[in-house]
């Protein structure tokens, strides 16, 4: 995943500012043994941090093989592949934490999970 600059993509993109505002949460996004916790602070990445996290702080979290990941990451996925929710329904990345958080800002965890893909 392309997470160098990410928090510059994300914060200045129209699209995201857009449909964005208001959005404040903090998502762990576990790729194989790697760990980012995103912090998103009313609609802008506030900041981004790097694991290992013995108890990290987040309001919920994206679990999934790196193998997963690096397939939603490629500049042109697959199909099946170009979305979170088909990775929850065959099983590949796994939802932890507050649902309610992450249904109500699911739009905006799209949108910023699509800015980690490599760039066509």
């Amino acid at each position: 995943m392309h997470w160098q600059g990410l928090a510059e993509r994300v914060n200045d993109d129209a699209l995201v500012a857009r449909f964005a505002r208001g959005a404040s949460f903090r998502v762990l996004i576990r790729s194989g043994d790697e760990e980012r916790v995103i912090q998103m602070v009313d609609g802008r990445v506030a900041a981004i941090a790097n694991g290992p996290f013995v108890m990290p702080q987040c309001d919920f979290a994206l679990s999934g093989s790196a193998a997963a990941w690096a397939r939603f990451a490629a500049a042109k996925p697959a199909p099946g592949d170009q979305d979170v929710f088909a990775f929850f329904r065959r099983g590949e990345v796994s939802l932890t934490g507050d649902t309610r958080k992450f249904y109500a800002h699911q739009l905006t965890l799209k949108l910023v999970l699509q800015r980690l893909r490599a760039q066509a």
